[in-house]
């Protein structure tokens, strides 16, 4: 497992989303990924690209931001 399958499945399940929330929100920031890809990702049987890895940060980020906690997941890029 990598660490950024790590903190990205525990972000998602400290965030209370299902796989198929956070699909739609990652597609709605513009992801490309089918929702099967990012199951692969979340369950660490596939690495995200470095575009998809800060998507699913961002989907996250904001989901943290609608609940009024402070949990910012770290993008790839500055």
């Amino acid at each position: 497992m990598s660490i950024a399958f790590d903190a990205l499945e525990h972000a998602r399940q400290a965030a209370g989303l299902s796989t198929a929330d956070l699909w739609v929100r990652y597609f709605g920031l513009g992801g490309m990924a089918s929702d099967h890809e990012l199951i692969a990702y979340m369950s660490g049987a596939s690495q995200p690209s470095r575009i998809d890895h800060d998507l699913i940060a961002q989907a996250l980020n904001e989901e943290f931001s609608a609940q009024g906690r402070d949990w910012p997941m770290a993008y790839t890029r500055p």
